[in-house]
């Protein structure tokens, strides 16, 4: 069982607390699939007889929840601490701190909300503002703002597939799962392959 299964198995088993857990682990560990997992808590409220509301208020909640456990790392950690962490970390840059720094100064409020459209920076936007010690009420805001926007609009592509049922409930899961996993793919050897060229470059430059 891979970890888009696991996921949607634990959201089947739990109901909207389980959906709560899932979101949550996808803002704390990015590879969990949230855009997978986004239409089907729809279809799973759908099948169940509830308002299309209540998988969106689910899953902004879980959101939030994530948000603000990477925000208490960036904050309990601060800038040095969370930028040698993150050195030691595979694949990840003080760039990504950096960047994600400069862009929560230079926007604030609406760098949270805007960055929960953005797989990747969503989590990473969350280091900065803890770093930076963005009151957390104000955090919270943005990011079940933000999440809220974005949650929609995937749960109500689910919830209405659910509804219609049949062969076009199928049709959707069988053809949005492979659409998503390919990206995902691609967009992880893309992310892979960058980073290691990235690295032989500078270690080539520091070899002369």
């Amino acid at each position: 069982m891979d970890v888009t299964e696991w996921a949607i198995a634990l959201m089947e088993l739990l109901g909207g607390p389980g959906t709560l857990l899932v979101i949550a682990a996808e803002a704390l560990f990015p590879p969990v699939p949230g855009e997978i997992l986004l239409p089907f808590a729809g279809v799973s409220a759908a099948e169940n007889g509830q308002h299309v509301l209540v998988p969106i208020l689910w899953t902004t909640a879980g959101s939030v929840l994530g948000g603000l456990g990477v925000y208490t790392v960036g904050r309990a950690l601060g800038l040095h601490r969370t930028r040698a962490l993150i050195r030691r970390i595979p694949l990840l840059e003080q760039e990504d701190v950096d960047a994600a720094l400069g862009f929560f100064a230079r926007y604030g409020f609406p760098a949270v909300a805007i960055a929960r459209f953005v797989p990747m920076v969503r989590t990473f936007i969350s280091i900065p503002a803890g770093i930076e010690r963005m009151p957390v009420g104000l955090f919270a805001l943005a990011t079940g703002l933000g999440s809220g926007i974005w949650n929609a609009v995937f749960v109500i592509a689910g919830y209405w597939f659910g509804l219609s049922g049949g062969e076009l409930l199928e049709g959707f899961v069988r053809i949005y799962s492979l659409l998503v996993a390919a990206l995902g793919v691609l967009a992880a050897i893309g992310f892979v392959t960058r980073r290691l060229r990235a690295r032989r470059s500078r270690a080539a430059t520091g070899d002369r």
